[in-house]
Formats: structure tokens, C-alpha cells, sequence
């Protein structure tokens, strides 16, 4: 066994020994070698993930010329997988198909029109890893989820966003399936507060189930049906690789 020696300031000494202490390990060593173990098993599962699922290489992807200018092309693993006319036709195409390497999405021919958009401890045990998608030559960390309905399990697809309190679900896709909401509330929006209804209904993602509440916003740009608030991102550990453009959730 090789013996590795480092040295830390007094506080942060206080501070690992009151943690490891805390949490119930038997000695410092320990809790500092089991630190590192899922430090580097992190690590690992974000290498392995991306040389399974490279990121988008324009060099690498060969695009037919029998491929009319001004379709959407769906990328995965730098290998077209979904043609269509729209940029929404396309998006759900691609995450049906390959929710965890859709890599992004490109126009061929024509640049994709750029827009904004304003929306309002971690371990490897149990984490899975996905893809940001580039649209446009931006990056949103876009995940499917599905919402119980009369019986029914509808997939959605939602942008992950950190500063909502509360789930909103496009208010088109509330209109069509004629929802009641259960009560009003106020909402604090860029645009000022506002008394907004207030629904209710299960969720799921992979094999865990919540019932949450949500509210109607009007999403247009992203090919997205929700904005995932943080009533729904609380129930896992999220962590951002703003570097390698990936996103991963941890069951908890």
C-alpha cells in the first residue's frame, strides 16, 4: 500500500475531522479515502460516457446530398438519425430514439436562426450522464419525463431550469388535455407578479414517481412542452459539466 502524505491549514483539518465525524466514519483516512474513490469512479463514468457519446464533430458527420437544404438534422454520435421540416419534429425524433446521446441538432444549408432564452454532495452511485443539446450553437440541458394523464403516460421533453421554484407545462399542452387547476397562486416572473393557476399531477422519471405541483406558461423557441422547476429537480442531485457540455442526475 503506498502512503500519500498532503497538508491542510488548521480550520480545514477541524472542518474534515468534524465531517468524518459527522457522517460516522471510523477515522479521517477513511472518510478522505472514500472521498477519493468517488471522486475517480465520477470521473470514470463521465470519461466512459463521453467515448461512447462524442460530442457533435461537424468534420465527422457526412451529410447526404440528396438531403434538400433547410432540414433539421437530428445528431447522434456524430451520425445523422432524424430528418425533418421543423426544429420541434426533429427534437422528439431524437430524444424517442436516443435520450442520453442526442448530441444536437443542425440545419443543412441554412444557419439555425439564433434566439435567448430567459427562464427563470455529488457521487457516481446511481448517476446517469446526458448530453447537452446544441441548437443553434448553444448548449440546454434538455431531459424526457412523463406526465400521468387520465390513465395515460405522456412523454414530455423539459429544459432543466435551476431558477424556477415550480414546474410549468406549456400552456397548449394544458389546453389540449382541458386540465383543472386546483388553486391560484402568485408568481414572481420577469415580467412582474402575476395570479397564475395552479395544477397537480404524477410525474415520472425512469422508475420513480411524484406528484407535483405545476403551473401554465407560454414556451415557445426550444422545441421543449416544460420548464423542470425545482419541485421536481429537488428530488435528485443535479450536476452541470459546463466543460464537456454534459448534465447527469443522481436517484437519490
Amino acid at each position: 500500500m503506498t502512503i500519500i502524505n498532503f497538508k491542510v491549514d488548521e480550520e480545514k483539518k477541524k472542518k474534515i475531522e468534524e465531517i468524518a465525524k459527522f457522517k460516522g466514519y471510523k477515522s479521517v483516512s477513511e472518510f478522505i479515502r472514500e472521498a477519493i474513490d468517488e471522486k475517480m469512479n465520477l470521473q470514470k463514468l463521465i470519461d466512459d460516457f463521453k467515448e461512447k457519446n462524442p460530442p457533435i464533430d461537424l468534420d465527422k458527420i457526412d451529410i447526404p446530398d440528396f438531403i434538400p437544404d433547410g432540414k433539421y438534422l437530428g445528431i447522434s454520435r456524430n451520425t445523422i438519425v432524424a430528418i425533418g421540416d421543423t426544429l420541434q419534429e426533429v427534437m422528439k425524433t431524437l430524444y424517442e430514439k436516443f435520450p442520453e446521446a442526442s448530441a444536437g441538432i443542425l440545419r443543412k444549408g441554412k444557419e439555425i436562426e439564433p434566439f435567448e432564452t430567459l427562464f427563470s454532495l455529488f457521487s457516481s452511485e446511481n448517476t446517469k450522464c446526458f448530453q447537452q443539446a446544441e441548437i443553434g450553437k448553444r448548449f440546454f440541458p434538455i431531459l424526457e419525463f412523463f406526465i400521468s394523464l387520465n390513465g395515460d403516460k405522456k412523454s414530455l421533453l423539459g429544459l432543466v431550469d435551476t431558477g424556477a421554484s415550480i414546474m410549468a407545462l406549456d400552456k397548449k399542452f394544458i389546453e389540449n388535455f382541458e386540465l383543472k387547476p386546483i388553486r391560484k397562486s402568485k408568481i414572481l416572473t420577469a415580467n412582474g407578479i402575476i395570479d397564475a393557476s395552479i395544477y397537480k399531477s404524477i410525474f415520472q422519471y425512469e422508475n420513480l414517481s411524484y406528484e407535483l405541483e405545476f403551473t401554465s406558461s407560454d414556451i415557445s423557441g426550444l422545441p421543449i412542452q416544460a420548464l423542470i422547476g425545482k419541485n421536481f429537480i429537488d428530488e435528485f442531485n443535479i450536476l452541470f459539466l459546463g466543460r464537456e457540455k454534459l448534465f447527469c442526475i443522481q436517484k437519490l
